[in-house]
């Protein structure tokens, strides 16, 4: 299956008494996002990404191959940029919180760094999962 016949990110279709089985090089996956009522989910070569329905298949390629160091990055940086943009604004959340409560706590407390730590995760994976959420396009 060549790139030119694959958009990227447009979903296409394939009835399955048209295409019964996958060709070999398609290989099951859990890297992606499920869809709802798909069976299960396959990436193939040329970053295609195909999700598995009782009748059909629902194929897309994606701009880079999660299962290569070269494709997982285009992967992240286009296909799923919401997974490193919630992890940049998770931790810089986490450390400007963490440093905001432990220099209000540090004359007060003993226990000031350990409540830094716990305000600095508690902000940090509040703030991934809205971001990510947010900005997750489906």
């Amino acid at each position: 299956m060549e790139n030119a016949k694959i958009p990227i990110h447009k979903d296409i279709i394939i009835p399955k008494r048209i295409l019964p089985r996958l060709p070999s090089e398609f290989k099951l996956t859990k890297l992606g996002y499920p869809r709802k009522g798909a069976l299960a989910q396959y990436r193939g070569p040329n970053a295609i990404h195909v999700h598995e329905y009782h009748r059909y298949w629902l194929f897309h390629r994606d701009h880079g191959d999660p299962r290569t160091f070269k494709g997982v990055l285009a992967h992240l940086l286009f296909d799923a940029p919401e997974i490193p943009l919630s992890i940049l604004t998770g931790s810089v959340s986490g450390i400007a919180i963490g440093k905001i409560v432990h220099e209000t706590r540090k004359s007060k407390s003993k226990n000031a760094e350990t409540e830094a730590k716990i305000a600095g995760a508690i902000a940090s994976l509040t703030t991934g999962v809205i971001t990510f959420f947010l900005a997750r396009r489906k």
